[in-house]
């Protein structure tokens, strides 16, 4: 505080999202844009399923089976996300899988939990200028983290991360399903703050829902910046965000202009 006058603190703390933020989980095949990955998910299924029965598991051999399991897991996907309670798809798996009398060995789900996620491999890919900016991010000082709803697990996640070359560019990562709450829920946000030791007024969170991402964490003090998503229907809501981005190259120049108090385009 200097003369009465708030004196507002640089970014120095740049955090993301993962998904439509620094990459896109994008399935072309799927029939429903309004469930993007019931296609992947029954693919999965079936993948978990086959293996379960070459394993020696004696699985029902009714019809039904595919849509039980899938509506298990659609049934807790929605309980989650009114309460902003984490979960993940495995749990939702392996209590479908126990509803039709299926319990599976430890050692066996460790192989078919990644004949599940192996589908997901397909449909992911960077966005436009992904390394080079989080390359010049880094290079400029900035402390990168990564927070994400995730309802797939977090080691699928640093996968993908390794695959396109910038797991190592985001040092502390925090994934809802490693979390009790799922964003917008304060408490995650204020815990990837705590795990990079950030303050609030010195951090950027980016993201693609204006609710989820933007207003979350505006709510608890730090800058909220947008990232246009080619894949997301809603329509973008007049002067929530502190910054609107199309790709990723356009963040630094926003973050620069944040720090200088400077109008955004």
């Amino acid at each position: 505080m200097v003369s009465g006058v708030a004196v507002s603190m640089p970014l120095r703390n740049v955090i993301f999202d993962l998904g439509g933020t620094l990459l896109h989980y994008h399935d072309p095949e799927t029939p429903d844009p309004t469930r993007p990955f019931r296609r992947i998910t029954l693919a999965g299924i079936d993948r978990v399923i086959s293996f379960l029965q070459e394993t020696g598991y004696d699985l029902p051999s009714d019809t039904t089976l595919y849509n039980r399991i899938e509506g298990h897991i659609r049934e807790q996907w929605e309980a989650n996300t009114k309460s902003l309670r984490s979960g993940t798809i495995e749990q939702a798996l392996l209590s479908g899988l126990s509803g039709i009398g299926v319990s599976v060995e430890p050692e066996h789900w460790v192989q078919a939990r990644w004949k599940f996620y192996s589908v997901i491999d397909g449909i992911v890919f960077p966005r436009v200028g992904l390394l080079e900016t989080l390359r010049a991010l880094h290079e400029n000082g900035y402390q990168l983290g990564l927070l994400s709803n995730t309802y797939w697990a977090g080691d699928l996640h640093d996968k993908h991360l390794k695959d396109f070359g910038i797991l190592a560019y985001l040092p502390t990562r925090l994934y809802s399903s490693n979390h009790s709450f799922v964003k917008p829920h304060p408490s995650i946000f204020c815990h990837i703050l705590s795990m990079m030791g950030a303050d609030a007024d010195t951090a950027a969170y980016i993201g693609d829902r204006p609710d989820v991402d933007v207003a979350g964490a505006q709510a608890v003090g730090m800058k909220g910046i947008l990232i246009r998503s080619p894949y997301r229907l809603e329509r973008l809501p007049d002067g929530q965000p502190d910054a609107i981005i199309s790709e990723l190259p356009e963040l630094i120049p926003a973050l620069e202009r944040l720090n200088h108090n400077e109008p955004q385009p």
